[in-house]
């Protein structure tokens, strides 16, 4: 039986070992973060060309054999995931239960995708019903989430997002506030005058995001003046609103870069204080030699031409 465990318990370490992204020193856990990402983007361009008969259907026994094992990689990769839920932890030192980590990890952001990228493939195999197959096929295209686990820059994205939401609501709610009071203004406005183009409020609130957003399709577009007035307004404002939650990311982000460069030229400087510590202990002869320079430079002529004398630039002595 403590066999069984010691064995049980080296598989987990094993599998943690290679699915541990947090150490930037383990080569095997790089490699394996390498083949998921050009795997999912793989599986997502299979998906893709699925989309096209004149490609699918004369390869289809090989995009259904890369789709099988894409599947048997993905479930491998989820089960490992669930077996070593409570060594990515960081409450289960505390709690010291298995179970609590795994529900943790299962109903977690990449849980759910982890499993939403294999649950289609293994529903074909059941007598649900096609239309419901179909919907839940389609969500194979969330395996393309997957890839935010295994690169950084998405992540720093993610945190971004996180540290700013509290300005992105402000400003999401601002332009959303204009987009209701410019559609309550121009269906007053056009309305009457054309009813096709502006039947209703929610039509005119189509209206707005297409001119807030400055995109103009044109399919809607205000006859009278005062149209016209709220028209160009909401022009003008698209160009302001829509690029503050633009400038809010892009100050956070460059802020986020900044902070890990300089966390990372922090650490560099821990080393190599590490490093000249021994040399520190050494006893020093440096302020001996600069002495002996002085005493040597205190000999010299020092006076001006006036005659004045001066005082050492070494030792602080007067020049008698």
């Amino acid at each position: 039986m403590a066999k069984i465990k010691e064995s049980y318990n080296n598989l987990e370490g094993a599998l943690h070992y290679l699915l541990d992204v947090k150490d930037e020193h383990n080569k095997l856990s790089k490699a394996f973060n390498y083949f998921m990402m050009f795997l999912i983007i793989l599986s997502v361009g299979e998906m893709t060309l699925e989309t096209d008969d004149s490609i699918f259907v004369p390869y289809r026994d090989y995009f259904l054999q890369f789709d099988f094992f894409t599947v048997i990689v993905f479930t491998f990769e989820y089960l490992s995931r669930i077996l070593t839920a409570h060594l990515d932890d960081e409450d289960y030192p505390i709690h010291r239960n298995k179970w609590k980590s795994i529900k943790k990890y299962i109903f977690s952001f990449y849980g759910l995708i982890d499993l939403i990228s294999i649950l289609p493939y293994y529903l074909s195999f059941t007598n649900i019903d096609l239309r419901i197959l179909r919907m839940f096929r389609l969500f194979r295209f969330l395996r393309v989430l997957k890839i935010a686990r295994y690169n950084r820059s998405i992540d720093i994205i993610g945190s971004v997002f996180k540290e700013k939401q509290a300005e992105l609501m402000v400003t999401s709610c601002l332009i959303i506030i204009v987009m209701i009071i410019s559609s309550f203004v121009m269906y007053y406005a056009e309305h009457e005058d054309y009813p096709e183009a502006f039947p209703n409020v929610i039509s005119c609130f189509w209206w707005a995001i297409v001119t807030l957003t400055t995109i103009g399709y044109g399919d809607v577009v205000p006859q009278t003046l005062l149209g016209k007035i709220v028209g160009g307004i909401m022009a003008f404002l698209g160009i302001g609103l829509v690029a503050m939650p633009t400038g809010i990311i892009s100050a956070g982000f460059l802020q986020k870069i900044s902070e890990i460069k300089e966390t990372q030229k922090s650490d560099n400087k821990i080393k190599d204080n590490k490093s000249t510590k021994t040399e520190d202990e050494n006893p020093d002869t440096s302020n001996d030699e600069t002495e002996e320079n002085a005493n040597e430079s205190c000999k010299h002529d020092t006076t001006d031409d006036n005659g004045k004398k001066h005082y050492c630039p070494y030792c602080g002595h007067r020049l008698d």
